[in-house]
């Protein structure tokens, strides 16, 4: 290499050096910048997810306040602060609103729901048609759920995605006002109400007080109630004799379990072995492992899980639920209805 091609080489080097340098810097400078916007946003966010699938959830014990239950959509802000007395009204309209439209359906005419469902049914393509039957046939009442005073949407949230997933139609709540107690624990109920709401595919039915709900499961509906709780008299969940007549099984509190007036009701009580230094299953896991042994003692049309046992005018009602939360808008079912001579309840339209 000559002199002058060095000395050029030379000198060239530290201005395309500079020239990595400025653009290193501006590239660091821009990704500092976005990952600072990110903390910023996260920090006045939180952790949360803003969407109503079920992939995403707090397990934990004591789950973090969760933005999809809270904000300004929801019919109850997240920030507005209800009395006591408030809040147990609102408690109590919810309870109603949720049952009565459970009883609409139950009270619809055979016929009606016989023609609505012939005019809706051609709207439907062909493969929901018959997934939504194919659901319906494998559905159970000969078992059902009831949860005492929950305080995670998220766990209730997945409690009833496995439920559905094992066939169980049916699914009790007591909401007590007097057990929510404190900010964080009002506005985890409200998020409770507008998680169970929305569960669309299972009849849900609310109960104010536990002696309500078992006054009702047990005397109306014929239900046993067996109650998973850690006492020392309760059986290990694999001796259960779950062929032992319709069963309503029932679930605690995260933190506190069933309530001592639960345990004093229950028929049967029972509790999930476990190895490790843990005391306790998450409430969702607990559900499924719950599930899974009652599926593992069902079949030939006996145990706790039977499918295709729903009775006629219920399947009828549900299949034309399904019908109508099929449809890309409710407006559009109801329209068609309208247009043969039929007007379903209010309850029923705003679902």
């Amino acid at each position: 290499m000559s002199i002058i091609a060095t000395i050029a080489f030379k000198t060239a080097m530290p201005v395309r050096r500079v020239g990595q340098m400025q653009v290193t810097t501006r590239l660091f400078a821009l990704g500092k910048k976005t990952r600072r916007s990110r903390k910023e946003e996260q920090e006045r966010l939180g952790d949360v997810h803003t969407g109503l699938s079920w992939e995403h959830y707090d397990f934990s014990l004591n789950p973090k306040q969760e933005k999809r239950f809270k904000n300004s959509s929801n019919s109850i802000a997240a920030n507005e602060q209800l009395d006591a007395d408030e809040e147990a009204k609102e408690d109590k309209r919810h309870a109603e609103e949720m049952n009565y439209i459970n009883e609409a359906y139950r009270k619809l005419d055979p016929e009606i729901v016989a023609k609505a469902t012939e005019i809706i049914e051609p709207f439907i393509n062909e493969d929901r048609l018959e997934r939504v039957q194919s659901v319906l046939k494998q559905r159970t009442r000969r078992s059902k759920f009831l949860f005492e005073n929950p305080s995670n949407p998220s766990n209730c949230w997945a409690c009833l995605r496995t439920i559905d997933s094992f066939g169980v139609q049916n699914v009790d709540l007591i909401i007590d006002s007097g057990m929510y107690a404190g900010k964080q624990a009002l506005n985890q109920k409200r998020g409770m109400r507008t998680a169970m709401g929305s569960a669309q595919w299972l009849t849900l039915t609310n109960h104010g007080t536990t002696e309500a709900a078992i006054k009702h499961i047990r005397e109306v509906e014929g239900y046993k109630i067996y109650a998973s709780d850690l006492n020392p008299n309760a059986k290990d969940v694999r001796e259960v004799d779950w062929d032992d007549g319709p069963i309503c099984i029932v679930m605690g509190n995260e933190d506190r379990g069933i309530s001592e007036e639960m345990r004093e009701l229950a028929d049967e009580t029972f509790y999930l072995p476990m190895c490790g230094f843990a005391e306790s299953f998450n409430l969702s896991v607990a559900t499924s492992i719950t599930l899974a042994h009652m599926s593992a003692k069902s079949g030939d049309g006996k145990g706790p899980l039977r499918p295709g046992d729903l009775e006629e005018h219920e399947y009828n009602c549900l299949y034309l639920k399904g019908l109508l939360n099929s449809l890309p808008q409710k407006r559009t079912g109801q329209a068609l209805l309208k247009q043969n001579g039929i007007v379903l309840p209010d309850s029923i339209r705003e679902i």
